[in-house]
């Protein structure tokens, strides 16, 4: 059982790779994210006396967590090959040798997990994505979940903003 796109035969290549567009896409929404998540840490940075005490590492360990995540899958990200035929031969040759890259027989696509197999005939495959990876990715989403669990489970430890009296005498949360 696969996941992902089924094996596609060597005569038609089209959709197996990552387009150029699709390409700068995912990589475009990748960067926004990382910058706009490093954006969110400074501004809580600068502000850390506004903050509940004890609130900014959690904060932080979340951030760093997830944008550690999107950067090591933009990375596995460039070893997907284009979708043009040539661009597919080589890379399972860089990553197989020419010898079993003459013997490639389809591909196999997924973009979560990451992962380009070029299957070889009489079974077995050649991955183009480097194998740290998806498990790199796999621990650094864990880190951010539990890091985010362990900061709302000490949310009221910490300090949870409390209600204040305005000079009018209203409530203010």
């Amino acid at each position: 059982m696969t996941h992902g796109t089924p094996i596609v035969t060597r005569g038609s290549t089209a959709g197996v790779g990552i387009g150029g567009i699709a390409f700068l896409f995912v990589l475009m929404i990748g960067l926004v994210l990382v910058i706009s998540l490093i954006g969110y840490l400074c501004s809580s940075v600068v502000r850390r006396d506004q903050l509940p005490s004890g609130r900014l590492p959690f904060r932080a360990g979340v951030v760093l967590s997830v944008c550690a995540a999107v950067c090591v899958y933009l990375w596995g990200l460039f070893y997907m090959p284009s979708d043009d035929v040539h661009y597919l031969r080589q890379s399972c040759a860089e990553a197989g040798g020419e010898e079993r890259a003459a013997r490639v027989v389809g591909y196999e696509t997924s973009f979560v997990p990451l992962r380009f197999v070029c299957r070889v005939d009489g079974g077995g495959g050649i991955s183009t994505i480097p194998s740290w990876i998806n498990p790199t990715v796999g621990v650094l989403v864990l880190l951010a979940l539990i890091t985010a669990a362990v900061a709302l489970l000490t949310r009221d430890a910490t300090g949870r903003r409390t209600m204040q009296t305005t000079p009018k005498g209203n409530s203010n949360p």
